[in-house]
């Protein structure tokens, strides 16, 4: 098991924005945790973090995380990235790069459609605890098939960019953002989902 804060921070320290300190960040990275954590028991059979989750009316948070962001200064960007290797940062790469560019609205109408959080919504306040163990069949196996399509990416060569409100990926060791490139993509309008970018046959293809 690897420490929830620490994994906040990993998710951080790729995510300036979420340093920000506002509720829609707290709620987005405890999101992150959470889906981190579900793939983590679909796959490996056991939890992920230290902590236990709490359903929330925002959907399943850690309960120290959400507090330490808030008020103990646990949103401050860090001066660099927590180590979280093998499955465990495999699984948070997968995670970052699935779900990453959401809105915490979006994560959290997400979280709601699982009955991991619907079976206990009706206990809130009371802070009742998320059980993994009771994870629905489909959702179990949506997460593995998740992880089997990326297991094998190497996110170290991966590159994010933003550009006029659109989010591209491209490959580091195969494409190079020019001017001109950033140019025309800034003519173009919003996709409303992040796009790739490669060159094939010499043409920049946008998929």
């Amino acid at each position: 098991m690897i420490n929830a804060k620490e994994a906040a921070k990993w998710f951080i320290y790729r995510n300036p924005e979420l340093s920000s300190g506002y509720i829609d960040e707290n709620t987005k990275i405890n999101k992150l945790l959470y889906f981190s954590n579900l793939m983590h028991y679909c796959v490996d059979h056991k939890v992920l973090f230290d902590e236990e989750f709490v359903a929330f009316p925002n959907g399943p948070v850690v309960f120290s995380v959400y507090r330490d962001y808030r008020y103990h200064g646990l949103n401050l960007l860090p001066q660099q990235s927590p180590r979280i290797e093998g499955i465990q940062g495999q699984i948070l790469d997968i995670i970052n790069f699935v779900y990453g560019d959401m809105s915490a609205d979006q994560l959290v109408k997400e979280s709601h459609t699982h009955s991991l959080w619907r079976n206990v919504r009706h206990l809130i306040p009371g802070n009742p605890q998320i059980d993994f163990s009771k994870v629905e069949p489909e959702l179990a196996e949506y997460n593995r098939a998740l992880y089997r399509t990326y297991a094998e990416m190497d996110f170290g060569v991966l590159v994010k960019e933003k550009i006029c409100g659109n989010t591209y990926y491209y490959l580091k060791d195969s494409f190079v953002m020019t001017d001109n490139i950033v140019e025309n993509l800034s003519q173009l309008g919003r996709y409303g989902e992040p796009r790739f970018l490669e060159y094939i046959d010499g043409e920049l293809v946008i998929s």
